[in-house]
């Protein structure tokens, strides 16, 4: 699936040549008006030096004339080309805030802000202030089509983060009979695989594999490789479905070749949860476990990527919120200021509302920060407990391969009992094959638990093995087993020994550690 948004993130600082610099500032002169510095805007276009232009517009501060509105918004632009996405949306809510005195209908450039701005919601998750101001651009009469198809995609893409699919159908539709009758090879791509998700979402698996075909090929053709990817990850998970695996294997080997070049976690979570599922219909049970895994660690790496982009996002509404109230409060200080030779009495009740109002936007501060943490807080919760839940995923693997290991021994003994032949034999040399194709605690098992143990318990094992270090790497682990309170039935399963093992192995480590009871094993292990 294609769709359009801004990465918010860390930001890089484009700098201009000092040559292309001196060009620039001979091409304004020394007492230069807003309509000069804008007729130079529309000259340079995107090749303009932003912090330059940033600089010179600094001298219309405050102005609200439809000329220093235009400028805002092509700073913003440049701002956005440049990846400055925070300091791009300050002057989104400048010009915002100068439109709100004229009438938009005769503004050149509201079609294009309202869709910038609305792509901004989009991405802050401000989904229904996002959809309010994209019908704005659709309300004005727009030159440009496809800034109007880039709107319906978007109000598409709302509407299925909204959960409405027959409306977000209704959107990709317009957008993509504008893109067609324009002849707009790249928007009819994009909306095709948009188009293609949602009706595979709907379970329409025909218009579904249809649209997906169309984004496929047009992706490929201009080499835009994710959103080959995530069409044809898609169309696989149709064709499985519809059980046609000639084509799937086609496909994947297009797969297969464009995941070393797409650098998103989500995508590359996208191809090895396909992978999966075509293992798995193929009966290659290992390779389907193995994929899954990388599913769940890249699933589990885009979340948290995800999630610190979301925080982001929240933390710089809350700053500019906080600013823009203080910006507002300095200039309505400075309005009855004003005011103060009039009257006495006018002047205490400013000071008095001043107060009122500082202390509103003090406990609305506190709020806010109060807010962030709990975010944060909240946020790190979440991370314990998908680790705790992985250990515990970990730890049910390894008690099951120690039940097949079990429920295959007992094969044997009972296959003992009877009278051997031939075939037997070769039954016996079957199991004992199956027995050692499973590995006890293999490498990347213990890579693995330690990994996921050390986030939930933090320089427990680093402490132990520092401070004891007679001990031996079975008697660590299963420290690290009693240190997640596991019971000797427990401990049997996943080491795959017997209870009374576990008994003597709990007793080898009290004398090694000069400890008496089990009990007091188990504490000293908690205070570690």
């Amino acid at each position: 699936m294609s769709a359009i948004c801004l990465v918010f993130g860390s930001f890089a600082f484009s700098q201009e040549s000092i040559n292309e610099q001196s060009i620039t500032e001979s091409k304004l002169r020394p007492n230069y008006n807003e309509k000069e510095l804008l007729a130079f805007l529309n000259e340079k276009k995107d090749q303009a030096d932003i912090n330059f232009i940033i600089e010179k517009s600094a001298k219309f501060t405050g102005s609200n004339s439809l000329v220093y509105a235009e400028i805002c918004f092509r700073i913003a632009k440049l701002l956005t080309n440049k990846n400055r996405l925070y300091k791009a949306y300050e002057y989104l809510d400048r010009v915002s805030t100068i439109l709100e005195k004229y009438d938009i209908s005769k503004v050149s450039f509201a079609v294009e802000f309202f869709k910038m701005k609305g792509t901004y919601f989009y991405n802050f998750r401000r989904y229904e202030d996002a959809r309010s101001i994209l019908f704005k651009a659709l309300n004005q009469k727009a030159v440009d089509t496809s800034l109007i198809i880039g709107v319906y995609n978007t109000l598409g893409m709302i509407n299925v983060n909204l959960k409405a699919l027959d409306s977000s159908v209704y959107y990709y539709n317009m957008g993509m009979d504008l893109a067609r009758k324009t002849n707009n090879t790249s928007w009819t791509g994009v909306i095709s695989g948009n188009l293609g998700y949602v009706y595979f979402l709907q379970g329409d698996l025909e218009n579904a594999k249809t649209f997906l075909k169309i984004d496929k090929d047009i992706s490929l053709k201009n080499e835009q490789n994710e959103s080959a990817l995530n069409a044809i990850t898609t169309l696989i998970e149709v064709l499985l479905i519809e059980e046609k695996y000639d084509s799937i294997d086609a496909n994947m080997k297009i797969l297969d070749s464009l995941v070393n070049v797409v650098g998103s976690l989500k995508s590359i979570t996208r191809y090895h949860y396909i992978k999966t599922l075509c293992w798995e219909h193929l009966g290659e049970y290992k390779k389907a476990y193995e994929s899954h895994r990388l599913s769940v660690l890249y699933k589990d790496s885009a979340g948290r990527e995800y999630d610190e982009s979301n925080l982001q996002n929240m933390i710089f509404q809350f700053k500019f919120q906080k600013k823009r109230s203080e910006n507002e409060l300095i200039l309505e200080k400075e309005k009855r200021t004003g005011q103060f030779f009039y009257s006495v009495t006018t002047i205490l009740s400013i000071i008095t509302l001043a107060c009122i109002f500082i202390i509103y936007l003090m406990r609305k501060r506190k709020i806010s920060e109060h807010k962030i943490l709990e975010l944060e807080k909240e946020k790190i919760q979440t991370e314990l407990k998908q680790n705790e839940s992985e250990l515990k995923r970990i730890l049910k693997n390894l008690v099951e391969k120690n039940e097949i290991i079990d429920s295959l021994n007992q094969e044997i003994i009972k296959s003992e009992k009877n009278k051997e032949d031939l075939s037997l034999k070769k039954e016996k040399s079957i199991i004992y094959e199956k027995i050692n194709s499973f590995t006890l605690l293999t490498k990347n098992d213990l890579l693995e638990f330690k990994r996921l143990f050390d986030k939930i318990h933090p320089g427990f094992y680093n402490s132990l093995t520092e401070k004891h270090e007679n001990l031996t790497k079975s008697e660590v682990i299963l420290g690290m087993l009693i240190r997640l309170n596991l019971t000797s039935l427990e401990m049997s399963l996943i080491l795959g020994i017997s209870q009374d093992s576990v008994r003597k192995a709990n007793l080898r480590l009290r004398k090694k550690l000069s400890i008496d009871s089990q009990n007091e094993l188990a504490n000293f292990i908690k205070m570690i």
